[in-house]
């Protein structure tokens, strides 16, 4: 419960100004998961994703020949549940009488700013399991070497050997975008074509250098930086706490993405209430939402050496 004396500071009458979190001196961060996650919204309980292997390739018929016959198949299924979350401010008629520098009338902004921090780390979060325990629809790895393919075959979109974010490690990560996107029969497609490189604030100026440089870069060779041809657009997230050297390349387009970012219930604040017996005020916010993957193709990522 909040009470005066949580904040004595609020109630005293001195000469004062107060900072307060998201003030003109303090901000909140701009969102980050919004570029990288596909929104959807439900009514179910959960959504149950599936994928499916399409025929194989044509093979060559005899003249005079029955023709080959095939199936499409279904592959892999992953269920989506959205996680409830929420949280309650209780604040006494006397404390919000007393306070003077509108600190708890504030509350619904705090309240969302609390909300806005969990949903940014728990979008990370995918990234920063991606390599082990985040898994898309085939229960592999969000990130492995040996994603399994229905019709046979494994694809990866992964470095065989772990590399910091270089010009090398990141024309591999384009290279291997280019001969494992494939489909569940084993089909090469082509790949997104449009990249956001999402970093942590460690490997910020080593990702604009790369990206952005017109020359090699780190080199005294005079060659036109390759990757200034590419479409990618540098994204650092504070939030990619666990590893700082890892990186990872996320479609632009969201159709071309397996982040899905699963809502069934907006953050929401029910209207207040009064609890009978003290006359305190009750505050909620609450959400019905997830952040997952679904679909390991088009995505790249790197764990860094």
């Amino acid at each position: 419960m909040q009470l005066r004396a949580q904040i004595p500071a609020n109630i005293d009458n001195v000469d004062k100004l107060m900072t307060a979190l998201l003030d003109m001196n303090v901000r909140a961060l701009k969102p980050i998961y919004g570029k990288l996650y596909k929104k959807q919204t439900t009514g179910k309980k959960f959504e149950r994703i599936v994928t499916v292997a399409p025929y194989g390739d044509v093979p060559q018929k005899p003249e005079g020949e029955e023709y080959a016959t095939d199936l499409i198949q279904q592959a892999n299924t992953k269920d989506v549940t959205p996680l409830e979350w929420g949280l309650m401010a209780e604040i006494s008629e006397t404390a919000e009488e007393d306070d003077l520098e509108n600190v708890l009338s504030q509350h619904g902004k705090f309240l969302t700013f609390s909300m806005n921090q969990v949903a940014e780390k728990q979008a990370a979060a995918v990234f920063m399991n991606g390599f082990s325990t985040q898994t898309t629809a085939d229960g592999v790895a969000l990130y492995s070497t040996a994603h399994t393919l229905k019709r046979g075959g494994t694809a990866k979109n992964t470095a065989s050997s772990a590399a910091d974010l270089s010009v090398t490690s990141l024309a591999q990560g384009f290279i291997d975008l280019d001969t494992d996107t494939k489909l569940e029969s084993g089909q090469l497609v082509a790949p997104a074509t449009g990249f956001y490189l999402v970093v942590a604030p460690a490997n910020r100026f080593n990702a604009l250098r790369i990206v952005n440089s017109v020359k090699d870069p780190e080199s005294a060779n005079n060659a036109v930086n390759p990757l200034s041809d590419l479409d990618i657009t540098v994204v650092v997230n504070p939030f990619h706490t666990a590893d700082t050297d890892a990186w990872f390349l996320v479609p632009k387009d969201k159709d071309a993405n397996g982040l899905l970012y699963l809502e069934r219930k907006a953050i929401y604040q029910p209207p207040p209430m009064t609890d009978s017996r003290t006359g305190n005020r009750l505050y909620k916010l609450r959400a019905r939402m997830v952040w997952d993957s679904v679909d390991w193709r088009n995505n790249y990522g790197n764990p860094g050496a």
